[in-house]
């Protein structure tokens, strides 16, 4: 067999040298759009089939998409090689009618092809990224009893988290190695077999269990990386004499280049990362300004984040934070504590270890979701994750000072505020992300926006344990948590003054001026003990026909006499509880207590509709007070769940007892 040279891209003369290589089985061919991977596969995958008429099975994930892609591919392969006359092409196989070997099309959908693979001397996996570890270990498996059998794998780069990076390349020692081509005893010339990389993997030691001697297995991986560069048909033959350079194409990729670095990095470079799609939780996070080369500093404490759900991982972030210049945030390591570490113990004895290894003996700072303080059956003593976590932190000698909040920032609230500070928009403010925390990174580069500004939290399925868990957002949460906690009066004020809610008018609560004198005519204390577990309090004034709000209880698990005093406390013309039947024995007490008109309303039996009902009287009626919501903590709170506020929203407290306030005063006039 002849083959004209002139016919081929670099990873084809690399196909040609690999699938005659018996020590060969996984030929790995990953790079840029447009480097020719699939194209030269194929090809070359037609001409090893007339070579030594063996079969070849080519798979997608999904079988319904193979005819409009690789299965053309084969076609326009086998007429621009000449060979069309050589094979006979029917739905789903390709005979060659000169030794009667076959390529046929399957999708991973397909399980009779997946039985009778071993059939097979070669098996391509176009798209390798769409298919899964399991599908691959089994495609690993069945593939046996001949000699010399291959994988062949193609596909374009995107998540840093992949598994095809994370448990399958990154496992293999990998190494550069010289880019040679041999074909037929012939060296083909250095510039037409230039790639990107041309990598090999190290040579393994393996038991034989027929002799039971250790034995050397040989490398058995070759992972070629190419770009648009190394094809001749977008950027012409290395001497200009055949090929194509496509003027467009090289247009294209320039223009992604200037204007969308992230897309250009994956699919014009061949790189690892991630394609941004526009609605992206964290949309101003920028991988080039926001991740650099950050250590542990010895001299500050460390802050540790913590998100307690064991699927696929427990998280846990490691920050410090500088108050010299400002405020400057960074995190400095991260740990994912998989199966089998993620249990209370094992994920903090891994946290304990590390900061053993630093050396460190000063307190640890944690940070986390508030919901991990309830008590549950975690142990035998009915602890919750977080007293556990801090007493096996205490058993291995680190100091912990408790920083979880009482309740969680709004996600919405608190993503916006972050992408603020990468935006450079809060004085005094910055994060930076260290470059060794890849799977933070990819996740605040992946997790996108929900309908209502928060998370979205896809479900995956593992189709081995047929357990769900959210995939992404993990070290997200520990991300929100721990800046808003250190940062907290930036983001309370940030809160307050955010254009994104139900009451605003033009976007925006407005706020009375304390400090101008305002003679009040009425005062008006609105109580509701218990709204999913807190007891609220406003109390307002009557300045004209305006209501100002100048007091705020906002709080949880509340005695009645706690209660009892905060009420009598603000000393209101009137008195209004909304309450269930449960609590007419408190109102009764109250009625004791104080002179003040005290009245009772049951609960509304639909919160939401009278929210909606009276979101226009709130806004023409109701003023804030700006310096209370900055400085004092309960009112900061409950403006910052006003803002969160939406129909389908669990954090409905704050809207519930405004809309009755203002339902009671519109009734009173």
């Amino acid at each position: 067999m002849v083959v004209n040279y002139k016919k081929l891209n670099p990873n084809g003369f690399y196909c040609l040298q690999y699938f005659n290589d018996i020590t060969i089985r996984f030929l790995v061919l990953y790079g840029g759009s447009s480097s020719g991977k699939s194209y030269s596969c194929a090809q070359s995958i037609l001409i090893q089939t007339l070579y030594d008429g063996e079969n070849t099975l080519v798979m997608r994930k999904v079988g319904a998409s193979i005819l409009k892609t690789i299965y053309e591919d084969y076609k326009v392969a086998a007429e621009g090689l000449g060979i069309r006359s050589y094979f006979r092409f029917t739905q789903n196989s390709i005979r060659c009618i000169y030794n009667g070997a076959r390529i046929d099309f399957s999708g991973l959908d397909d399980p009779e092809k997946i039985k009778g693979i071993s059939n097979y001397k070669r098996v391509q996996l176009e798209e390798f990224s769409e298919f899964e570890l399991q599908d691959f270990k089994q495609i690993r498996k069945r593939l046996r009893g001949k000699l010399g059998q291959q994988i062949i794998m193609t596909f374009n780069p995107i998540s840093e988290s992949h598994w095809i990076k994370k448990d399958y390349l990154d496992k293999e020692k990998l190494h550069e190695i010289p880019m040679e081509v041999y074909i037929g005893g012939k060296k083909i010339p250095e510039e037409l077999t230039k790639v990107k990389r041309l990598l090999m993997n190290e040579p393994k030691s393996v038991l034989n269990a027929r002799t039971g001697e250790i034995e050397e297995h040989p490398s058995d991986t070759i992972v070629i990386q190419s770009t648009y560069l190394n094809n001749f048909w977008v950027v012409g033959s290395p001497n200009g004499k055949y090929g194509f350079y496509d003027e467009q194409c090289i247009a294209d990729f320039e223009k992604d280049r200037l204007e969308d670095p992230d897309y250009y990095n994956v699919y014009a470079l061949g790189e690892w990362g991630i394609l941004r799609t526009g609605s992206e939780f964290f949309g101003s996070f920028n991988k080039g300004k926001h991740m650099d080369k950050v250590e542990f500093n010895e001299k500050l404490p460390i802050h540790i984040s913590v998100d307690s759900n064991v699927l696929p991982y427990i998280t846990i972030s490691y920050w410090q934070i500088d108050f010299e210049d400002g405020k400057h945030l960074w995190q400095f390591h991260e740990t994912a504590a998989e199966n089998p570490n993620n249990t209370v113990r094992r994920s903090a004895r891994l946290v304990a270890e590390r900061l053993h290894k630093w050396n460190y003996t000063g307190k640890v700072c944690l940070h986390g979701d508030a919901s991990t303080k309830s008590a549950n059956n975690i142990d035998d003593e009915k602890r919750s994750f977080h007293d556990l976590f801090i007493s096996s932190l205490n058993e291995r000698g680190i100091e912990v000072e408790d920083m979880i909040a009482s309740t969680n920032p709004s996600v919405s609230m608190s993503g916006e505020f972050i992408n603020a500070i990468f935006e450079g928009s809060i004085p005094g403010l910055s994060i930076t992300i260290g470059d060794k925390c890849r799977i933070s990174m990819e996740d605040y580069q992946s997790v996108q926006k929900d309908a209502n500004g928060g998370i979205l939290k896809t479900r995956v399925k593992n189709k081995m344990t047929m357990q769900t868990y959210e995939e992404h957002g993990h070290f997200s949460d520990t991300f929100r948590y721990v800046v808003c906690d250190l940062m907290r009066e930036e983001f309370i004020a940030f809160s307050n003054k955010r254009k994104r809610n139900l009451y605003a008018r033009d976007g925006f609560v407005t706020f009375y001026n304390p400090e101008t004198k305002c003679e009040y005519s009425d005062s008006l204390c609105y109580v509701m003990p218990n709204v999913d577990g807190k007891f609220l309090l406003l109390y307002g004034k009557k300045c004209g026909e305006l209501w100002h709000i100048v007091d705020i209880v906002y709080s949880d698990n509340v005695s009645t006499d706690s209660m009892k005093g905060a009420i009598l406390e603000r000393q209101a013309d009137s008195i209004v509880i909304e309450c269930s039947d449960a609590y007419f024995t408190f109102v009764r007490m109250m009625r004791e207590s104080s002179d003040a008109d005290i009245r009772v309303l049951k609960e509304v039996p639909n919160v939401d509709t009278r929210i909606a009902a009276t979101t226009d009287y709130v806004r023409s009626l109701i003023k804030f007070n700006e310096h209370e919501a900055n400085e004092n903590i309960e009112y900061g709170k409950f403006i910052t769940a006003l803002f969160d506020y939406n129909k389908d929203s669990q954090n409905k407290e704050a809207s519930a007892i405004l809309s009755g306030f203002i339902q009671y005063v519109v009734k009173l006039n």
